[in-house]
């Protein structure tokens, strides 16, 4: 969808999906476009070809969720994403790339990602990832998974080994949902573990974010796993 076209309709239809699209290569762009405007609940809002655009769309178009790479021009995906969680908290963001650098993971999580997904994945699988994402789930290819459990362990034999500074307190609750959303479960399983309702968790896991001054449910746990709040076998 070209910026002018998006300008027309700059918010989503009432009960669809709007996804902003952040690539920096068209034909890639185009073809995401072509497979989620085929969707009859997703509506790809506008398209941006490098960081700033990015941040500037989002800004403008209040977009439930952004597929965003890491490497761009002017502006890196993953600078671009703290930006756009800082504007807009609400808004869902989901890498989609090329790379599978550590650090890069590492860095879209600290930045609020929800989710990390390499460009091996098939593109007719990405508007369901695009839905999980935006349910609630954390997303990350299995290759990368790995590599993130590694340096939970990494973070976790660092916190046997220096003195911390006291983390805010949760509350017996807080800590269950924490638990389970560290096992990839989204709003609605938790709310059916816990016998409570689906509104019931997400105010948890805002309490959660807000106590720890976290932006997202990875974030959350990797704050977690380091704290020694959780211990992930």
């Amino acid at each position: 969808m070209s910026e002018a076209s998006a300008n027309e309709s700059s918010d989503a239809e009432d009960g669809m999906l709007g996804v902003l699209i952040a690539d920096d290569h068209s034909l890639f762009r185009r073809g995401l476009e072509m497979v989620l405007s085929s969707e009859p609940d997703i509506d790809v809002l506008a398209e941006a070809g490098d960081g700033d655009e990015a941040v500037r769309l989002a800004t403008s178009h209040q977009p439930d969720l952004v597929l965003m790479d890491v490497r761009m021009p002017t502006v890196s995906g993953i600078e671009a994403t703290r930006e756009i969680k800082q504007a807009i908290p609400q808004a869902k963001i989901l890498m989609l790339t090329i790379s599978d650098e550590e650090e890069d993971l590492y860095e879209a999580i600290k930045a609020g990602a929800s989710g990390y997904l390499l460009k091996e994945i098939s593109i007719d699988e990405v508007a369901d990832a695009v839905r999980a994402v935006h349910a609630g789930q954390s997303l990350i290819t299995p290759s990368m998974a790995s590599k993130l459990l590694d340096e939970f362990a990494s973070m976790a034999k660092k916190g046997e080994e220096k003195e911390q500074v006291p983390a805010p307190k949760l509350t017996e609750r807080e800590m269950e949902v924490l638990s389970l959303v560290a096992q990839g479960l989204g709003n609605r399983e938790i709310a059916r573990e816990l016998f409570i309702s689906e509104n019931t968790v997400k105010n948890h896991v805002r309490n959660i974010l807000e106590k720890l001054h976290l932006h997202s449910r990875m974030e959350a746990v990797v704050y977690a796993v380091r704290e020694k709040l959780l211990d992930i076998k």
